[in-house]
């Protein structure tokens, strides 16, 4: 039976295919608290599910995959965390630690922006939209990509690309991520669910031991290798979201203005 949590759906439309949506279109799909909570109990309780073999993740509308963050929901509880001494980088329950042993796969149809493309990177499998857009906006916010983004991103694309991405917050469009290497297709967006559909059903046919061990042996390079790394990129972003110029960033935002930056 098809299933909505908050603002996650979670459907079965194939044999062995879970598919989640972050269905906040009115929002392009962006991470608010409850989005972050449902993603992270969906993706636990879809591991302990033997019929379900692979995992797909979209977003609802054909606008948005997800715009990253809600700035002015989940960024207030992040940075309440940071100050509390409980800060934990990982969003929706992917980006830092496995929740599933299971292959995921992101069916990018549109913006895939900030935390949204770190949920893209965290994913095992990309196909996108031709219309879809890839960026790490942060820096216009005075602040990083801290849930894998400034350490996923140069380790999937020339190096020379990300730091382009990070460093200036403009976005990539979909011929370029794909040239790039950081989708595998571009579609046609009325073809990008049914043919993300299909790859998943192909990967659930197979052998499940073999596509559990190759899924953690390509899974090592995101996660157990990128350790420190990660380590590293959550401490920056803990003293960038209390620093002055970080609040200034998402006032700005907040109020449609350019922020005045300080740290000079």
């Amino acid at each position: 039976m098809d299933t909505v949590t908050s603002t996650v759906t979670c459907e079965y439309p194939r044999p062995g295919v879970a598919l989640l949506t972050i269905d906040r279109p009115h929002r392009h799909n962006a991470i608010d608290p409850d989005t972050n909570d449902a993603m992270a109990r969906w993706l636990a309780e879809l591991d302990g599910n033997a019929q379900v073999r692979c995992i797909v993740i979209t977003g609802a509308g054909d606008k948005a995959f997800c715009a990253g963050a809600d700035i002015s929901t989940l960024l207030p509880r992040l940075r309440a965390d940071v100050e509390a001494g409980r800060h934990d980088p990982q969003i929706c329950g992917m980006t830092h630690r496995n929740s599933t042993a299971k292959p995921m796969l992101a069916a990018i149809n549109g913006l895939a922006l900030g935390g949204g493309l770190e949920l893209a990177l965290a994913c095992d499998l990309r196909i996108a939209s031709w219309n879809a857009r890839f960026g790490l906006p942060e820096i216009h916010l005075g602040l990083l990509a801290a849930a894998g983004g400034c350490t996923r991103l140069p380790r999937t694309i020339p190096a020379a690309l990300a730091a382009e991405m990070i460093l200036t917050g403009e976005p990539i469009v979909a011929e370029r991520a794909l040239k790039a290497g950081l989708v595998s297709r571009v579609v046609a967006p009325d073809r990008l669910l049914e043919e993300a559909l299909d790859l998943a059903e192909t990967v659930a046919a197979r052998a499940p031991g073999a596509v559990r061990a190759c899924t953690a042996l390509l899974r090592r390079a995101r996660f157990q290798e990128l350790g420190d790394a990660l380590e590293e990129e959550r401490n920056a972003f803990a003293h960038l979201v209390l620093s002055e110029d970080g609040r200034e960033g998402v006032r700005a935002f907040v109020d449609k203005r350019e922020p005045v930056w300080r740290d000079v």
